[in-house]
């Protein structure tokens, strides 16, 4: 994709987010990823979606429906928004039972309740799929500057958050159950002033799914950039892109659509893998030697050792 109608500034930060892996890079929803695929169903499987209330984790939610899955928990600490997730959904009419559970990812004891609870529903008493996409970003100020409360929130939330929830998963997981972990690209990115607490916390979040993969390799971890989002978390970063006049901003429904496909067969070889959700998923699936040859390459890791 061409950056040539951005300012320096706007092309230097689209170099960083959006990496030339795929020669086709996506914007907006496509019919690959399209959740009514019959290679894409979800039919006799149960889901839970942490952060469904709204954005991001809304459009996962709603994906995963479209695919025909048979019972979703929607998971958030505001039972009005998940409320209004569920209406959406039941709106589709494709008779997919929608389950609420308002519950702070902070709190273990609720979440283990909360999957628990969903488990016993489905016949298996298991839980095919797990997207966790709850998160928050903090102040966006120097270490120096930040209060400190306000820092460590983000790794309360991001990182003790994402590990509650992945012990409440663990117990009700199915044999050969998916966990999309819905990460950020500001991993691999250069310097950018004010997000020490954002990118350090879901740095050690990544390698948290990393080793819950190795933990349990019965299981399939996938980890995704969900693409540039307007989302009421992103107005926050507006001022970092001051001068960025013309950066392409991403369809919500890229970012659940792409969050789907990853969770079916068809993406089985992403296991343990990052990747983003601009990249073309069947230039993707043309790589799957190179991942077999390679057990760094889509990984977040160090590279340049001889």
């Amino acid at each position: 994709m061409s950056a040539s109608n951005l300012s320096p500034e706007g092309d230097a930060l689209f170099q960083q987010l959006y990496r030339p892996v795929t020669k086709t890079h996506h914007t907006k929803t496509y019919a690959a990823i399209d959740p009514s695929r019959p290679e894409l169903s979800n039919r006799g499987k149960t889901a839970v979606v942490a952060g469904a209330s709204s954005g991001i984790g809304a459009a996962c939610a709603l994906s995963i429906a479209k695919s025909g899955i048979d019972s979703i928990a929607l998971l958030a600490r505001t039972e009005t928004a998940l409320n209004q997730t569920k209406a959406a959904i039941e709106g589709l009419r494709l008779g997919t039972l929608v389950f609420v559970y308002a519950a702070d990812t902070g709190n273990a004891a609720a979440l283990k309740q909360a999957f628990a609870d969903f488990a016993s529903v489905s016949d298996k008493k298991k839980v095919d799929i797990l997207v966790a996409s709850a998160g928050m970003m903090p102040d966006l100020k120097s270490i120096e500057d930040a209060d400190a409360d306000e820092w460590w929130t983000g790794f309360e939330v991001n990182v003790r958050g994402r590990f509650n929830l992945l012990r409440a998963f663990a117990p009700v997981a199915a044999d050969g159950g998916v966990v999309v972990h819905v990460s950020t690209a500001a991993l691999h990115m250069a310097y950018m002033p004010g997000y020490s607490s954002y990118r350090a916390s879901n740095s050690a979040a990544t390698k948290m799914f990393e080793y819950f993969g190795n933990e349990h390799p019965e299981l399939r971890v996938v980890q995704v950039h969900p693409g540039l989002i307007r989302t009421p978390l992103t107005s926050k970063i507006m001022p970092s892109f001051e001068g960025t006049e013309g950066l392409p901003w991403d369809d919500v429904e890229l970012s659940g659509d792409f969050v789907n496909w990853a969770s079916s067969s068809e993406a089985a070889f992403l296991k343990d893998r990052f990747v983003h959700v601009n990249w073309d998923v069947e230039e993707l699936m043309q790589r799957k030697e190179d991942l077999e040859k390679d057990p760094f390459l889509f990984m977040v890791s160090l590279k340049g050792w001889a």
